[in-house]
């Protein structure tokens, strides 16, 4: 393999099983990217002789990316790997870039339809977390209008609805219920979901009473560490191979849960 590009020192975060990271393309070209690993992939020695782990043993952790490897046939590129080292520098090594895609967010304000921002959590990957919390609500319809009026996680005015609840702001024993979700980004799913569960039943919102929110609406945006997309198609999250230009620069964290009474539809 020859080496193509060289990164600079960048630390890249998996969210739940994806991986984002800034690339120096050249000295005056700086982009952001995020990954999803695809069923886990091997994680190979510099010489990409040895097999010496595979990121499905680490999907929560921070790695290093460090540079950019070409894999060649017949003097035509075949394959890009990346050579990552690991948080606490005790595993390093070459991943084949088909495993990870790329994992994007996009904002409620970017759908026209209750039916489409939720066909967009239900299949985009880096919506896990949306979809877990959800779960917690099962009786409860997600409005996209009233996710698109609270995105910026705060209350102001939200015309067609009433007795709007920030429920990322209530308070619990163990503190303000999203502080929980902020201070764990991009960790597992499960255990944050759970902590928060028991955090909303702290404030008053047991599972028998989130059963009864039938009436109101829930507004909801989580963009769990990662990049925003400006295409609203679901295929953005799975594209695979190198980062492009065209994809966004920074990654954003946003934790916006609200429950509220519509007063039309």
């Amino acid at each position: 393999m020859k080496k193509i590009v060289k990164f600079l020192a960048i630390t890249t975060a998996v969210i739940g099983v994806s991986l984002a990271g800034r690339v120096s393309a050249s000295a005056k070209t700086t982009y952001q990217y995020s990954y999803t690993c695809d069923n886990g992939g091997v994680l190979w020695n510099t010489k990409h002789t040895k097999k010496i782990g595979n990121m499905k043993d680490y999907p929560y952790s921070r790695w290093l990316v460090k540079k950019v490897y070409t894999k060649k046939r017949n003097s035509k590129v075949v394959g890009y790997y990346y050579y990552v080292k690991n948080q606490n520098n005790k595993k390093q090594g070459l991943v084949w870039s088909g495993y990870l895609n790329k994992a994007l967010a996009q904002t409620p304000n970017q759908f026209k339809s209750d039916a489409k921002y939720l066909n967009y959590i239900q299949k985009v990957d880096s919506q896990r977390l949306t979809r877990a919390i959800l779960k917690l609500f099962p009786n409860t319809q997600v409005s996209v209008k009233l996710s698109s009026l609270t995105a910026n996680g705060y209350i102001g005015k939200t015309p067609g609805y009433t007795k709007v609840v920030n429920l990322g702001k209530l308070p619990s024993s163990s503190g303000t219920i999203a502080t929980s979700l902020w201070d764990t980004s991009a960790q597992p799913v499960k255990s944050r979901v759970e902590k928060f569960e028991r955090q909303l039943s702290e404030a008053g919102y047991s599972s028998s009473i989130r059963s009864k929110m039938t009436s109101g609406r829930l507004g909801i945006y989580i963009a769990d560490d990662v990049n925003l997309s400006t295409s609203t198609s679901t295929s953005t999250s799975t594209r695979r191979g190198l980062p492009t230009k065209t994809d966004g620069e920074g990654r954003t964290t946003v934790y916006t849960i609200v429950y509220g009474i519509p007063t039309r539809d």
